[in-house]
């Protein structure tokens, strides 16, 4: 018996000499536990293992013998380095970082200054499998996401997406494995330097750290009963100091059934025609994009990102109909057909450099090449005529970007130079017709945000923008403003508060401003119009956030908008052509009120998300010879189960939102989808039902309220209507887990000014 027993101790004193652990507990400054914090274990520079801190602030980490490097760190406070054996540390006291002094709590999302910083529950995690799935259960304001069609929005606008703060495609960030997750920052008043490019929000994830190995993901995505086909794929491997990446997105549609209404009327003293039309306008497209890419990683403060990338897309559309035309009183009934091919390739480079300076000073530098070919062939065919139009066009365009930033306390001063130059050429063959025109587009911009008190931060920016076109005979030039301001009061753990407003210029096309006429048809034409001015947007907006303990919340905001001079589409008579000119003008004004809310509870008995949203618009537009108000209430309804490796969502259109701009009076889609995933390890499927109460599909409808060109068109993608598609996703990865780069700035943007 004393031999059994002296045996079993030396088996535990062995056990004990490898697997020991470190024990400790994590406060802020005050004292307070901080949840879900990360802390890792180094053995020199390895990572040998990690874990996050728990309710109370406590973490126990598995260990060997040995000395190591215990590092703990959370959004908003200072690394902490300890050097240490196994045992218990006690108490380890992290200090914020002066620049937004968050106040940290027991929730899962952090306001900062500037965004919402979300760590994911295991649990949701762990059920999720996929990172756009998991950004769908967590219900943040502004925020949708469509799984179904793998679609981000913010306020119904752009989302920039990035990953360790490097944009890249949805595909790409659709596809990481939520695991793979430390946390996920999130800001829906994305500041002066993103606002020229329109954005509405940005999503930047934030990944665990990783080390040398690669990665392989493959994903596809087809419906069971009509041409729909999403295909991904990505290769990555990381050694020492240099990544390499390939990446293949594939995009094909092919739909037979997409009928169109259209009643249109053409009003003038001289001509009157009335049209009813019925056609099916089916339609294929197929695009590739193949990407590789080159990142060395010197250190933590310096790293250069070069890539290549070649997209190419080709669209037929063949549509057949009748039509009953009145013309001046003759009444004639007629066949139509329409041919249209649309062919791109659009190649591209990619050079990036960025460098962190001491003083909490950092520099990031941006060039990016384009070069693109265009083929566009459009035949449409009457009984009473044929209308032609064949354009083959070409361009560049070359862009770069500078950004300086740097930290003065509780400061942060950010100044940028964004430029772009942009050529392009089409030929207009039927018409003996040839067009180049330049664009030289110039912004420069400054930010500083920061901290009054604990509860309340800032931030403003403005900037200038040159704009100058040409077209070799004459030029125009432009000189505007772009502003931000931003004040967020933390009332406390559960309410904030946020008023933001801006102001910002939106320029016309090339191909908005281009002089070539074409004819459409024997009753319309279109042409640019080289006098456009550009308008500009002023928004307004106060939010309102409420989070309850046990997951309740409240998203709710009030705001006005207004476009000063907005470019809308106008008809007016030729008498010289004898034709119906579509082109755009500068209105009065747009603007509108709205006030909304999404309400809703995360993690109801652990496993249920449930959010309703309703938005109420009141609309006003003005230009010559016209006024329009229209009011608008949208509602939707979203909800996310998950348990386990399981989840499975819905999305629902309650009530379709309408919304008038110009003399467009337009309804979105009547957005309807089912899924239910399951991850089995590597291995992650999908069952995707789109439009479950509506079979026929997607339905859009745009009424015309011009005293000129009354109108009324309803269309469905009824190829969508009860469309099941089956989605996998498989991912190994091999050798130890590769660390990725951090590229912020992502510029380009070619614009091919054809008129169509």
């Amino acid at each position: 018996m004393k031999r059994i027993l002296f045996t079993l101790a030396l088996a535990l004193m062995g056990v004990n000499a490898f697997a020991q652990t470190i024990t400790g507990r994590l406060v802020d400054d005050g004292g307070q536990p901080i949840v879900f914090a990360n802390v890792a274990l180094y053995a020199d520079t390895v990572l040998q293992t990690g874990t996050t801190t728990g309710e109370d602030g406590t973490f126990s980490i598995e260990c060997g013998n040995g000395t190591y490097n215990l590092v703990a760190s959370y959004v908003g406070y200072e690394r902490l380095s300890v050097r240490c054996q196994a045992g218990d540390l006690g108490t380890l006291t992290l200090s914020a970082l002066q620049l937004s002094e968050v106040k940290i709590t027991a929730s899962r999302v952090t306001e900062e200054v500037d965004r919402y910083v979300v760590l994911p529950k295991p649990e949701e995690v762990e059920a999720a499998g996929r990172t756009l799935v998991l950004l769908d259960m967590l219900g943040l304001p502004g925020l949708k996401v469509d799984v179904a069609l793998q679609s981000i929005t913010v306020d119904g606008g752009l989302a920039i997406l990035q990953i360790n703060s490097k944009e890249v495609p949805v595909a790409r960030l659709a596809n990481l494995r939520a695991d793979q997750i430390k946390r996920v920052e999130y800001s829906n008043n994305p500041g002066t330097r993103y606002l020229d490019r329109g954005a509405s929000g940005i999503i930047n994830i934030i990944l665990k750290e990783r080390e040398d190995g690669g990665s392989l993901v493959a994903q596809g995505q087809s419906a069971l009963t009509t041409g729909f086909v999403n295909g991904y794929l990505l290769g990555s491997y990381h050694k020492g100091k240099s990544e390499f990446a390939l990446e293949y997105t594939l995009g094909y549609r092919n739909y037979d059934s997409v009928p169109y209404e259209l009643e249109d009327s053409y009003l003038d003293a001289a001509r009157t025609v009335t049209r009813s039309q019925r056609t099916n306008m089916p339609f294929w497209y197929i695009t590739h994009e193949l990407t590789a890419e080159y990142t060395y990683q010197h250190d933590d403060s310096t790293m250069f990102v070069a890539s290549v990338q070649d997209a190419f897309f080709s669209k037929t559309l063949d549509a057949n109909g009748t039509m009953t035309e009145t013309d001046n009183g003759v009444t004639t009934n007629q066949t139509m057909q329409q041919h249209s091919y649309q062919k791109d390739n659009l190649p591209k480079f990619d050079l990036f450099y960025t460098h962190k300076m001491p003083h909490g000073q950092k520099v990031e530098l941006n060039v990016v090449g384009e070069y693109a070919v265009d083929r566009y062939d459009n035949t449409l065919t009457y009984t009473s005529g044929t209308y032609a139009t064949s354009i083959d066009g070409h361009g560049y365009a070359l862009s770069g970007e500078g950004v300086y930033s740097k930290q003065f306390g509780k400061t942060e001063l950010r100044t940028g130079l964004q430029y772009q130059h942009n050529f392009a050429e089409n030929e207009y063959t039927l018409y003996g017709t040839t067009t180049s025109m330049t664009k030289d587009n110039a912004y420069l911009y400054a930010e500083l945000q920061g901290a009054i008190s604990s509860k309340v931060s800032y931030s403003v920016g403005t900037g200038a923008k040159l704009f100058n076109v040409t077209d070799g005979v004459s030029s125009q030039f432009y000189l505007r403003n772009l502003s931000t301001a931003l004040l967020q009061w933390r009332i406390n753990p559960q309410w904030s508060l946020i008023a933001s407003s801006q102001f910002t210029p939106t320029l016309p096309s090339l191909s908005a401003l281009s002089p070539v006429f074409q004819q459409t048809d024997d009753v319309e034409g279109q042409q640019g119009n080289p006098d456009l001015k550009p308008s500009e947007y002023w928004a307004n907006r106060l939010r309102l956030r409420w989070v309850h303990p046990k997951g309740w919340f409240i998203n709710a905001s009030v705001g006005y908008g207004r476009w000063f001079l907005p470019m809308v589409q106008t008809y007016s008579y030729d008498p010289s052509r004898d034709l119906f000119i579509r082109n755009l003008q500068n209105a009065d004004r747009w603007q509108a009120l709205f006030a909304n809310a999404k309400m809703g509870v995360q993690g109801l008995w652990q496993s249920l998300n449930i959010s309703v949203f309703w938005d109420y618009g009141h609309y006003i537009s003005e230009g010559e010879n016209f006024t329009h108000t229209k009011d608008n209430l949208t509602a939707t309804f979203d909800a996310q189960y998950y348990w386990k490796n399981l989840v499975a969502g819905a999305f629902f259109t309650i009530l379709p939102e309408w919304q008038l701009y110009g003399e467009d009076f337009t309804m979105s889609e009547m957005a309807q989808s089912i899924y239910v995933q399951y991850r089995w390890e590597s291995l992650t499927a999908m069952l995707m039902w789109h439009c479950p109460f509506n079979p026929k599909g997607y339905r859009y409808e745009t009424e015309g309220l011009s005293t000129v060109h009354p109108y009324r068109h309803t269309n469905w993608t009824a190829n969508n209507g009860n469309m099941v598609v089956l989605g996998l996703t498989w991912q190994m990865d091999f050798g130890r887990q590769y660390r990725k780069s951090e590229k912020t700035l992502r510029n380009g943007g070619y614009d091919n000014g054809m008129v169509r």
